[in-house]
């Protein structure tokens, strides 16, 4: 029964595009529908599975530049479980283009942006997705374009931006629904910038990229770590690869930083590497170099995640669209962090049963890669032949790896995963149990 289920493995038409990273690999997929209609400085916010894509811009101004664009109030809205689009979404009351958002409470906020007549706001909207309506809340002192937004307890804080390059700000502001105000908050940030993001990790929140001025023009190397009621300290810590009007996806301690512009590593002005910044809740940080090129680099983009460890890569402007808006959705598959073991270098091939098993949720798969390197696939399979998962896909010098599956949303069951290398395909079993 086993060499059975192994020929029909070995028969699978398996067409992907690769790319590997250090120690992160990602292969690219093309199965996503195109966004309705092009934008670029759209703001997002995730409830649930579903990923709202706000304002943005879809044409220029006459004599327009990249910063200078008209914006739209329309929103769309991606399921990422059936990764579909819902195009019946109630729009802004005001158009907004490099607005900033968060989602708090089953609700969304969206906060400053420069509306159609270029004028930057300091109004803030706030989306039910229950009564699909948007309605004005209390507005922020400052107005802020380019702007970032996390939230804290029940609180909504917004960084950065203002209401010209010449005039960012390092004043925080927060917001409670419960008392219906804005506050500045006491600890302003060390640096003023704008385009850039920030990230929550335990109680710590992470600033980094953007642009700032005069001197600081940017993009910012410099990483900020604040804690509300403590302060802001700068990271011991410098980015190397830095960009703004980039996209980022947060997993657990790390951040997928994608696209954008920069100074180092450009394609005619774009960025079209991604980086893996991981940060810790005690202030520390590691930047992962990501040597992968995107089928199409883009600035102005927003990122999201998949249900299955996908990042979807939307709009913005790429260098064949000069500096007008796509729709076009890239795809990256976070495979895995991969991990070798130093000073090894094995003889051959090989694949070593997965430990534990059986296993819940998660277990490691070692693998060999004998000199002078290979390009090698791991996938999983469920019992029919199905594929789960890609785990590997991509060159890897001669060392020993592993990986880890993560089968938290997969069926109790017996699963096949198989090493597949220029010498022939090597399979094993595994059990999950829930």
């Amino acid at each position: 029964m086993l060499m059975t289920k192994n020929r029909l493995l070995a028969l699978l038409a398996l067409a992907c595009s690769w790319a590997l990273l250090q120690n992160v690999a990602f292969s690219q997929e093309s199965d996503v529908p195109n966004m309705p209609f092009p934008r670029v400085g759209m703001c997002s916010a995730t409830i649930g599975d579903t990923l709202y894509l706000i304002g943005g811009a879809q044409s220029l101004q006459v004599g327009g530049s990249f910063l200078s664009m008209r914006g739209t109030s329309t929103v769309q809205a991606f399921d990422l479980g059936t990764r579909t689009w819902i195009t019946n979404i109630a729009p802004l009351g005001t158009p907004r283009v490099f607005a900033c958002a968060a989602a708090l409470n089953d609700s969304i906020y969206v906060m400053g942006g420069v509306d159609s007549l270029g004028r930057v706001l300091n109004s803030v909207e706030v989306y039910d997705p229950a009564a699909n309506r948007w309605h004005y809340a209390s507005s922020m002192k400052y107005a802020r374009k380019g702007a970032a937004a996390t939230t804290f307890g029940d609180n909504v804080l917004v960084f950065g931006g203002g209401d010209s390059m010449n005039n960012l700000l390092s004043e925080v502001e927060g917001y409670s629904p419960m008392q219906g105000i804005w506050k500045v908050l006491p600890h302003p940030t060390l640096f003023a910038r704008a385009f850039h993001h920030v990230t929550r990790v335990g109680n710590s929140i992470y600033i980094f990229g953007g642009l700032g001025s005069g001197v600081m023009v940017g993009p910012l190397q410099f990483i900020e770590r604040y804690v509300p009621s403590v302060g802001v300290t700068q990271v011991n810590f410098t980015w190397r690869n830095t960009r703004a009007f980039f996209g980022s996806v947060t997993r657990n301690d790390s951040v997928f930083v994608i696209s954008g512009w920069g100074q180092s590593g450009m394609q005619n002005g774009y960025y079209n590497d991604v980086d893996v910044l991981d940060f810790k809740d005690s202030g520390t940080a590691v930047e992962r170099s990501a040597d992968v090129s995107l089928e199409e680099p883009r600035r102005g983009c927003v990122a999201a995640a998949g249900r299955n460890g996908q990042i979807y890569v939307f709009g913005g402007i790429t260098p064949e669209s000069g500096q007008y808006p796509v729709a076009s959705v890239s795809t990256l598959y976070n495979v895995t962090a991969v991990e070798q073991t130093p000073n090894t270098i094995p003889a051959g091939f090989k694949l070593s049963q997965n430990y534990p098993n059986p296993f819940n949720p998660t277990t490691r798969i070692q693998f060999d890669v004998p000199s002078p390197g290979s390009n090698v696939r791991l996938d999983v399979f469920n019992i029919l032949g199905e594929k789960a998962v890609t785990l590997v896909d991509g060159f890897l010098r001669a060392g020993s790896y592993s990986a880890v599956f993560n089968g938290a949303n997969m069926a109790t069951g017996t699963y096949i995963y198989r090493l597949q290398t220029p010498n022939g395909s090597i399979y094993r079993k595994m059990v999950l149990i829930k």
